[in-house]
């Protein structure tokens, strides 16, 4: 019977294809939009299928500038082959997670073995976040995978692959004077990938990958150049001499990672995919949309808070323990030891072949960690999927460190390694207790999804017991504990949660009550779910404006209103003859239904038993 190790090592690609395909289509499940941003975003790619400018982002007739137009440009183009459906919305995320996944095993399968890159991959789609976001019509899935890309063409020349160093033979790896230039076609490559990524999110796309990858490719060129080692192994006389290092081979070193980078190379690539669709939505809105995009949702977002999206400096590694789970239990770990590691081997030897081993893939995995979640936990407003592009760096650490503990006599760490298992066991009874509690706040009918927090608590039950016997069979069960959790929690427990949302099926009894499709408006307070499903723009009325939204009514049998149950009231007075209330439901986490009003049915008139009993006679 093949081993674990060994169906890894024959056919990892395969196995990712089958596994992360596998887990990715199961969570395909029918259900509506969540959230906001979802039919948001899907009703700006609808509005471009319909009227043929996919230059201009529009919402309900207004100008969208909260995202640039990839995400939308990759929506339309699931609406135009499949038809107006979330799946086609949803479909975009979904490869851009196998995407990832396959960069993540190339990088793994490269720097450390194939099993690494395996678990790597897996481990990705596996965590929650992940799973969550590879489902959802938003662009966070889409910009991880291009960021990720990216910086994995920018320092495979620094990080060059191990089968081939060892076929190679140390002698000729230790010898290497100076790291490698980066190629003009990985590099223009990265360019053009990035330069998506600006498109999908805006400047981030390029500055968030530049700030992993320029300090990394400066420090392992710093330390290739000639350095005077100190005589003495204090700790003092050996910051005094890297202080003079830095000072001295600094700049120098600031030159090569420029010239090795071909960092004018990567900029204009970008630049050239990014910059014609900037400037042709700058030229067609009169430069509204890139005031609103640049000074808005970038700068004003990192200076204050925006929608209440706010939290602390640690705000950011709380919720990626969440986000990351169930990996997350083994991730403090996993930095530790790795952190550990990289000052044991620069105290013993900082040599110019640092980057070729262990040591220069943990440090570009700690810093890609460290840019990304403290960048972002500088902003002060906060979103747990701001830091997603953190993700692939957190999977390949974990997955690196736990290849490697399998592979020895004992676990090292164990008290650690405990506690990590207490910490999925947790999870799981945290995830069936939000779910149950949840169900006084909204999410009625959800108590059997609680279930999928049974799988955690039965993952932690089988590491107990197979890892000290067997300890690659535990990192095989994580594995498979990961994929089935975040599976079932994104595609059979969202969907039975997906019932409590019963907003889109007020908008279908809309559409039945004008026997096609009903002119809509909403009195008072419009959501981006009502726009999506509306099929097209919906008019709005504040408090008070209750004439225009009789006369709207009165307009004819097809025009329907959609008002909240507290400011019906309100409006009842000045509704016209023959309108009422048609339907009503309640959206997800409201604490109000939503009325449906337009023009009611006339009563049933009642039957004269005397006049249909002459009828029947003359017949």
């Amino acid at each position: 019977m093949p081993t674990f190790e060994s169906v890894l090592d024959r056919r990892p690609r395969l196995v990712v294809l089958l596994v992360a395909t596998a887990a990715l289509a199961a969570g395909f499940m029918a259900m509506p939009f969540w959230d906001e941003d979802e039919p948001r975003f899907a009703a700006i790619a609808r509005t471009m299928v319909a009227t043929g400018d996919w230059i201009v982002p529009m919402f309900n007739g207004e100008l969208a500038v909260d995202k640039p137009v990839l995400m939308h440009w990759c929506m339309a183009a699931g609406f135009t082959l499949f038809g107006f459906n979330e799946f086609a919305a949803r479909l975009p995320s979904a490869v851009a997670a196998l995407l990832t996944a396959l960069a993540l095993l190339r990088a793994g399968t490269r720097w450390f073995n194939p099993a690494t890159g395996v678990t790597a991959a897996l481990a990705y789609i596996g965590c929650l976040l992940v799973a969550i976001e590879a489902h959802a019509a938003t662009p966070d899935a889409i910009l991880v995978a291009l960021t990720t890309w990216g910086t994995l063409l920018l320092v495979e020349p620094l990080l060059p692959d191990r089968r081939q160093l060892a076929a190679a033979g140390s002698q000729q790896a230790s010898s290497v004077s100076s790291p490698p230039s980066l190629s003009l076609s990985h590099a223009v490559l990265a360019g053009c990938l990035f330069g998506l990524a600006v498109l999908c999110k805006g400047p981030i796309g390029l500055i968030g990958p530049l700030a992993v990858v320029l300090p990394f490719v400066w420090l392992v060129t710093w330390l290739a150049l000639p350095a005077e080692r100190p005589t003495e192994l204090s700790l003092g006389s050996q910051c005094r001499g890297l202080a003079r290092h830095v000072i001295i081979a600094g700049p120098r070193a600031i030159w090569q990672t420029l010239r090795q980078t071909r960092l004018l190379v990567v900029i204009l690539a970008t630049l050239v995919v990014a910059a014609p669709w900037y400037l042709a939505v700058g030229l067609q809105t009169d430069w509204a949309w890139p005031k609103g995009f640049f000074y808005v949702h970038n700068v004003g977002r990192f200076v204050a808070p925006m929608e209440r999206h706010s939290g602390g400096f640690l705000f950011h590694p709380l919720t990626m323990l969440v986000g990351f789970y169930p990996w997350s239990c083994f991730l403090p770990l996993a930095v530790v030891v790795a952190c550990s590691r990289l000052w044991n081997a620069w105290r013993t030897d900082p040599s110019p072949a640092a980057g070729q081993t262990d040591s220069g893939a943990f440090g570009l995995l700690l810093l890609w960690l460290a840019v990304w979640v403290g960048g972002f936990s500088l902003a002060a407003t906060k979103l747990p999927n701001y830091v997603m592009p953190a993700y692939p760096a957190a999977a390949l650490l974990v997955a690196a460190l736990a290849i490697e503990a399998a592979s020895r006599t004992s676990w090292p760490f164990p008290r650690w390694l405990a506690l990590g298992v207490t910490g999925l066991a947790f999870g799981g009874i945290a995830t069936a207790g939000t779910i149950l509690v949840a169900t006084f706040y909204g999410l009625t009918g959800a108590e059997p999804a609680a279930v999928v927090g049974l799988v955690p608590l039965a993952g932690a039950c089988w590491l107990i017991w197979t890892a000290r016997r067997r300890p690659m069979r535990a990192v095989a069960t994580m594995t498979v504990t990961s994929l089935v959790y975040s599976t079932l929690a994104v595609g059979p427990a969202a969907a039975w949660i997906s019932r409590a949302n019963t907003l889109p099926k007020l908008l279908a009894t809309a559409h039945d009550h004008a026997g096609g499709k009903a002119r809509l408006g909403v009195y008072t307070h419009l959501t981006p779910n009502i726009v999506y499903y509306a099929a097209g723009e919906v008019a709005r009325w504040q408090p008070g404006e209750t004439a225009a939204t009789a006369r709207f009514l009165a307009s004819g049998s097809d025009a329907v209103v959609i008002v909240p149950e507290q400011q019906f009231a309100e409006l009842a007075p000045a509704l016209p003859t023959g309108t009422g209330i048609i339907g009503r439901a309640r959206p997800l986490f409201k604490n109000q239904d939503y009325l449906l009003i337009g023009t009611s049915p006339p009563p049933a008139r009642p039957i004269d038993n005397r006049t249909a009993t002459t009828r029947s006679l003359q017949r």
